[in-house]
């Protein structure tokens, strides 16, 4: 399985599939860069369900994603983490400006 893409009424939906790590982490950005080109998005969602762990690249990643859509007045959120990745985004200072669900 690879990592999914689905956009719904302007909420993009990433479900993550594998570590993210720095490999995923590029992967992913790049492939958000041309949908926040292609559609309107005001929200992301990362679905970590099939995912069990994230390094510096992937906080990078998600930040960087923040910095993006949060100027449109947009919101980033995660969801299904595993404590390992909650305690990852904690340490970051994510939960500060992510939604956890």
């Amino acid at each position: 399985m690879a990592t999914e893409y689905q956009v719904e009424n302007r909420k993009l939906y990433v479900r993550l599939d594998g570590e993210l790590d720095h490999h995923l982490a590029e992967k992913v950005k790049h492939q958000c860069e041309i949908i926040l080109k292609s559609y309107p998005i005001r929200d992301i969602e990362f679905d970590f369900s099939n995912s069990g762990f994230m390094d510096s690249s992937g906080v990078g990643m998600i930040l960087g994603r923040y910095r993006q859509i949060q100027p449109m007045g947009g919101n980033v959120s995660i969801s299904h983490m595993n404590d390992t990745i909650r305690r990852v985004v904690h340490m970051a200072g994510l939960h500060q400006i992510v939604k956890e669900k």
